[in-house]
């Protein structure tokens, strides 16, 4: 938990924000939007580290053993903070080595197709897929995705095979050069695609239409009912941060958020912006989080990628 003590001059150099994915996807986006803007309003200076690998818990360790002053800072996800801990053996407890501070974005997952599959929506795919003897294969750039998997495999009744791939762009790749028919992943990467006419937008994992992304169906509309996945993002600090420091935090990122450039950014992109009403029930939100698919992820057996 962060340090109670006698309130601080923050910030004194430049904020460090580490991102656990490459760059050029949602995390690297969303950070990069919201870090300027938060230098308006801190008056300070950033610098934007990525630090990919392990479902984005390198950089969630490196945030952990920083000095926790507040000039680093971790830009969480349901990934890092909830699926990967509950898959992999971390020597970190993601519920309590980190500070949360506040949630900043929350996005649905799309699935696609390569338009050469053949499929024009979900109830085509379904049928074909109901043929296909060894399963549909799918492209995944971390665990995460992985759960909305398993979730339409068991409502819709047919088998899907993970491929694993280090980041979304080689996913991407993979499925446009026609190596597997199918991803699983974030509107960053995959609505470019689906606007060029390369991929097919089957349905989006939350349950209704996504407001940023109102043309892609909902998981109800096309018949997977009781499924609603959906990421987020959030910003952490080190345990022992100074309670003023994530309190001055707290408010200047739902200052941000607040920005409807902010949305009128993400929103492009597929992400939501989305605050939190204090760092503890940010921190009452992940616990939840991680309870629910930690039950998932037991039931199914996964495995990390």
């Amino acid at each position: 938990m962060p340090t109670a003590s006698r309130a601080q001059q923050y910030p004194t150099k430049i904020i460090r924000f580490l991102v656990g994915f490459p760059p050029g996807g949602s995390a690297d986006l969303t950070m990069r939007q919201l870090a300027h803007r938060l230098d308006a309003v801190l008056g300070a200076k950033h610098l934007i580290e990525n630090l990919a690998g392990a479902s984005s818990t390198l950089a969630a360790v490196q945030t952990v053993r920083a000095e926790p002053d507040g000039h680093t800072l971790f830009l969480g996800s349901n990934v890092s903070q909830v699926i990967a801990p509950s898959m992999l053996k971390l020597s970190y407890d993601p519920l309590t080595a980190l500070a949360p501070i506040s949630q900043v974005t929350t996005s649905s997952s799309l699935v696609a197709v390569s338009a050469g599959y053949g499929v024009k929506n979900w109830a085509e795919f379904l049928a074909k897929a109901k043929r296909e003897r060894d399963g549909v294969f799918y492209g995944t750039s971390n665990v995460g995705f992985q759960i909305p998997a398993v979730q339409i495999s068991r409502i819709a009744g047919i088998k899907l095979v993970n491929v694993p791939f280090k980041g979304g762009a080689e996913t991407v790749t993979a499925v446009l050069g026609g190596n597997i028919p199918m991803i699983i992943g974030t509107p960053p990467t995959i609505l470019p695609h689906v606007n060029s006419g390369a991929l097919v937008a089957l349905c989006a994992t939350s349950a209704e239409r996504s407001s940023v992304m109102p043309d892609i169906p909902g998981a109800n509309e096309v018949g997977l009912k009781g499924m609603d996945s959906v990421g987020w993002f959030g910003v952490f600090a080190p345990v022992k941060t100074p309670l003023s420091t994530i309190t001055q935090l707290h408010a200047a990122i739902q200052s941000v958020i607040a920005d409807k450039s902010l949305l009128q950014a993400l929103g492009r992109e597929g992400l939501e912006p989305r605050g939190s009403a204090s760092p503890e029930a940010f921190a009452s939100f992940q616990k939840k989080e991680y309870e629910e698919s930690t039950a998932i992820i037991r039931e199914a057996g996964l495995a990390a990628n």
